[in-house]
């Protein structure tokens, strides 16, 4: 499978913000990103897009070795951005922010990530939140600040329901109660888009069309039925593809 460079310049062009704790451009960072994601990737299905940028996104996990996650959320960053002519953030992600503690032995050492991916997460003006169970605090500080700002949100915020388990291979089962998250923001008036991801020789992106507040509170399990859309949406593109 096609391997995708990693945008260092832009990386390396954080190194000053994530030691200040002060903010990068996010518009920025994406646009100057997508030249590595060669050939062009494939927008499918921005006549789905709802009329107003006040909505959750909820992307499948897509990740491999050669292509980072920052890949597909600089593609679908920039897509939106000019679709809605968003300000700068033009999404405001929802990250995991830690990593595992490090095992040397019998002895258990807190991960560097813990102290890196949170400046990362801030100066990307992203939501910090940690692999589940490994420090309910700064995920719930971090649900308490999103839900504040999500009754005047004026841009997409992204969400993977899958969290960092799902890959490019295989997607994942919603994280647990990220289906809490999902009806407590359609609560506040706020629709899911779901979108696809899959490769041909290219990364194809596809938005779905919008999932209403309403459905999302009635359903059963909102972010199985946000799955569900996803994964058809995937293998709607797939099958026609092939």
């Amino acid at each position: 499978m096609k391997q995708y460079p990693t945008p260092w310049r832009q990386v390396f062009a954080l190194t000053p913000h994530i030691w200040q704790k002060t903010r990068y451009s996010v518009k920025t960072f994406t646009e100057q990103s997508l030249p590595c994601l060669e050939p062009i990737p494939q927008i499918e299905g921005l006549e789905n897009l709802p009329p107003s940028p006040a909505f959750v996104l909820a992307p499948n996990h897509y990740q491999r070795p050669g292509l980072w996650i920052l890949h597909p959320c600089s593609v679908i960053t920039v897509a939106l951005q000019r679709h809605y002519n968003l300000p700068d953030p033009p999404i405001r992600w929802v990250v995991t922010a830690n990593w595992p503690p490090l095992k040397i032995g019998p002895w258990e050492l807190p991960s560097p990530g813990d102290w890196l991916l949170p400046r990362v997460a801030h100066a990307l003006h992203c939501y910090p939140v940690s692999f589940a169970g490994t420090n309910p605090a700064l995920t719930a500080r971090t649900y308490r600040t999103l839900l504040k700002d999500a009754k005047t949100l004026d841009r997409p915020l992204g969400i993977f329901p899958e969290g960092v388990a799902g890959t490019a291979f295989q997607m994942a089962p919603p994280l647990p109660r990220v289906e809490r998250l999902f009806v407590t923001l359609a609560k506040l008036g706020l629709p899911v888009v779901p979108c696809g991801m899959h490769e041909t020789d290219r990364l194809v992106v596809r938005f779905g069309p919008a999932i209403s507040p309403a459905e999302l509170q009635s359903a059963p399990n909102a972010a199985d039925l946000i799955m569900a859309r996803i994964r058809t949406l995937r293998l709607t593109t797939e099958a026609r593809d092939h």
